[in-house]
């Protein structure tokens, strides 16, 4: 029995928890989004796609054992647990492509067991973090490779036996301190130390902090990129095989930030832009120092103090360099040739006197230092400028320097103080410029002139140099040496081109906004031509109830706002209404006259018989039957509707002042002022208007001009009055509207309109 229970405990729990670890290895080949292949003779390859917003986490376990390469793309996050790669000794490439946010924290690839390189890539990622200690204490090398990240943080201490990093597109790397500080393994050997390869190129960088490179390095190469700050000790490694900076900017070089402790065997600088020096900036040791095509701003006192082997400077140009703001020290070879140099104080480039003795390079016991000055452009140098501590044992190369001052008879001492020790070398080679008024004083071409050759040949022959514009032209001078053909052609032709483009783009975009600002100052005289301002107001307005409305007024014509919006009208528009009104009103207003009160009128007896005699008369007449009953019943509805006429005058006027606010019928108008009660007068007997009498057909048409909605709704039936210029002036004036001639609607009584007419008058 016992012998079973041991059996069991030695034989079946280890297959149990095999088959249990081979289940979780094989996680990730049973998820949905991957997918897993073979790969060489007992590998596996993987590769997943996620879905998108998918949050991914990868933990131990989720990987084979036989993993020989891992593609994960797609998802919104991917983050890795740690160590999950501790039990993958064939593991060769993990890519992670298209992933927006990655999250790598510390000791998620540690303890890896594989000792075969293994390559990690991160691309086309919007965010990649980096913890410290991330790949600690790995048993092979690996290189890894970051392309096309919007945003990339190393942390210190990220990388453990580096043997490659490349970041390309990054528009923001941020290396912290100590990012490639890699600790030594456990177990050290001389053949697991390896030196890195660091590539930052098109990157952009606020710092390269503090220790960024302190471990050992085979070579550091930032091309194309932009770092603002390159902090203090930034390389402080013991030794750098070879940096090189390529068509970059750096804006700030702080002190120390190639650190005394560091040795740099080739430090390179091509094409760069180094605006500002700090002091104690290069201090490292070198064995050879190459600048060239490069623009120098200001160097500050001690900001280049090294010790060197050899150093190329060409093609460069120099703004302003302090004193003592470039010290080369135990030098074999120095080159300083093609330079623009544009300010330069005093002792600003010098080797201490100890300078060079004798270096020893391979089986030569000797080698002699040479020294090259040559076609240099000279403008504001000071004296002693230039002190290498020049003596015999150099080989000195000086000549066919541009200083860049009219030629005279005292240049020699200006000219050769410039430089310590070869005063007659610099003079004699030295060139000065001949201008315009110089050279039609002295019959010389203009350009360039050799101050030795000029001053032997003029100032010998006159006592004194004093030459005053002559008004003749002189005679075209030969061609002679430009400046540029001494100087690198390249270099000058890409600031001209960088000029040309300049102006060319400041042209293009002045027209760009001058054709903007005329098309939007041709739309918004259209639109206020149109009226689409006011419009457009009017939609914006909170007042407005909704988008229908606002838009039915915005592009309804003639700018008439209809009357079933009368009662929603803004307080802009009501002022706009009352502004046109008081424009259209008289500037001066007609006397008040006073009004006529009908109801006191009578009719004459003596008119009111001949009428009729005369009315009976052409009743009688066949002939004239039809004008005499027009007459009789025209005189009939004149009494009895002047009558009504007159109580409805009354009644109104009345209403109008009691229920002035209660009329919906009546248009907005501007408030009128409160006037004193009109004056009525009594009009007595009076005898109609001959013209009334008239029959329809024989009065004049009357004109139709405005047309006022009736006050009184009960009964809607209507009459039209004849023109009578005594009665409409009082009628409308209650309403504001001007005395014209109108058709004033009035309501007959119900009892009027229904009951029938006599055929003809009986008596009175």
């Amino acid at each position: 029995m016992r012998f079973h229970i041991a059996f069991i405990k030695i034989v079946l729990v280890p297959i149990v928890v095999l088959v249990n670890q081979c289940r979780i290895a094989d996680a990730i080949c049973q998820r949905t989004e991957c997918s897993c292949v073979p790969r060489g003779p007992s590998g596996v390859a993987a590769a997943c796609l996620f879905r998108p917003r998918q949050m991914v986490e990868m933990n131990v376990g989720d990987f084979p054992s036989n993993l020989v390469s891992i593609e994960m793309s797609g998802g919104r996050e991917l983050r890795f647990g740690t160590e999950v790669f501790t039990n993958h000794p064939i593991l060769q490439n993990v890519k992670v492509i298209g992933v927006p946010k990655v999250f790598v924290r510390e000791h998620s690839f540690a303890n890896m067991t594989t000792r075969s390189l293994v390559a990690f890539e991160f691309s086309n990622a919007a965010s990649l973090i980096l913890e410290g200690r991330s790949w600690k204490n790995i048993a092979g090398p690996m290189s890894c490779l970051v392309s096309r990240v919007e945003q990339v943080i190393i942390q210190g201490q990220a990388f453990a036996r580096l043997v490659n990093f490349t970041a390309i597109d990054v528009l923001k790397l941020e290396l912290l301190e100590k990012a490639f500080w890699f600790e030594r393994p456990q177990i050290f050997d001389v053949d697991s130390e390896v030196r890195s390869d660091i590539t930052l190129e098109r990157v952009k960088m606020e710092n390269l902090a503090y220790m960024t490179f302190h471990s050992p390095m085979n070579i550091v190469r930032i091309i194309g990129s932009e770092i603002k700050k390159v902090k203090s000790e930034a390389f402080s490694t013991l030794y750098i095989e070879k940096v090189v900076v390529e068509n970059t900017t750096l804006h700030r070089l702080e002190s120390a930030a190639f650190s005394g402790q560091t040795l740099i065997q080739t430090l390179e600088f091509k094409n760069v832009s180094i605006h500002e020096f700090s002091s104690g900036a290069f201090l490292s040791g070198l064995s050879n120092l190459v600048i060239t095509r490069s623009k120098m701003g200001v160097v500050y006192p001690g900001a280049v103090n090294v010790t060197l082997a050899t150093a190329t400077i060409t093609d460069n140009m120099f703004s302003r360099v302090h004193s003592k703001g470039v010290v080369l020290k135990q030098w074999s070879s120095l080159t300083i040739s093609n330079n623009t140099f544009k300010k330069v104080e005093s002792e600003a480039f010098i080797t201490p006197s100890n300078g060079p003795k004798a270096f020893l390079v391979g089986d030569e016991s000797l080698k002699t230092p040479e020294f090259n000055f040559t076609g240099n452009i000279l403008f504001h140098i000071s004296e002693s400028a230039f002190d290498f501590s020049l003596n015999s044992e150099h080989v000195v190369n000086i000549e066919n320097n541009f200083f860049q001052f009219k030629c005279d008879c005292e240049m020699s001492i200006s000219a050769g103080g410039i430089m310590v020790g070869v005063l007659s070398e610099v003079y004699d080679t030295g060139l000065c410029w001949i201008d315009t008024t110089l050279s039609r004083c002295l019959q010389l071409p203009e350009g360039f002139a050799n101050m030795r050759n000029f001053t032997e040949g003029i100032c010998k022959s006159r006592e004194s140099l004093h030459c005053e514009e002559v008004q003749h032209d002189a005679a075209v001078p030969p061609q002679v040496t430009s400046i540029i053909s001494a100087v690198d052609k390249g270099m000058i032709d890409n600031l001209e081109a960088e000029r040309e483009r300049r102006i060319i783009g400041s042209i293009f975009a002045i027209a760009v906004v001058g054709m903007l600002v005329v098309m939007i100052l041709s739309v918004l005289t259209w639109i206020g031509r149109k009226g689409y301002c006011t419009k457009a107001r009017r939609y914006l307005l909170p007042s407005t109830n909704s988008l229908v409305a606002g838009l039915t007024r915005m592009f309804s014509s003639g700018g008439v706002t209809p009357a079933a919006s009368i009662s929603r009208l803004s307080v802009h528009e009501y002022a706009e209404l009352q502004r046109k009104m008081e424009e259209g009103k008289a500037p001066s207003e007609e006397p008040e006259v006073p009004q006529e009160d009908k109801a006191t009128q009578t009719l004459p007896e003596e008119l009111t018989q001949e009428l009729l005699q005369s009315l009976k008369e052409k009743l009688n007449d066949p002939e004239n039957y039809s004008e005499a009953r027009d007459m009789i019943e025209h005189l009939y509805d004149l009494i009895k509707v002047e009558e009504n006429c007159n109580r409805n005058l009354r009644e109104s006027v009345s209403m109008e002042r009691e229920n002035d606010k209660d009329n919906v019928y009546d248009v907005i108008r501007p408030k009128r002022s409160v006037r004193a009660k009109k004056e009525v007068v009594s009009i007595g007997t009076r005898a109609p208007s001959p013209d009334k009498l008239q029959p329809y057909t024989k009065r004049s048409a009357t004109l139709v001009t405005d047309y006022m909605e009736p006050r009184d709704r009960k009964v809607h039936t209507y009459s039209e009055l004849p023109p009578r210029p005594d009665l409409l002036p009082t009628a409308a004036d209650p309403i504001g509207i001007p005395a014209t001639l109108h058709h004033v609607y009035v309501e007959l009584p119900t009892s009027m309109a229904n009951r029938p007419l006599p055929a003809e008058p009986t008596q009175l």
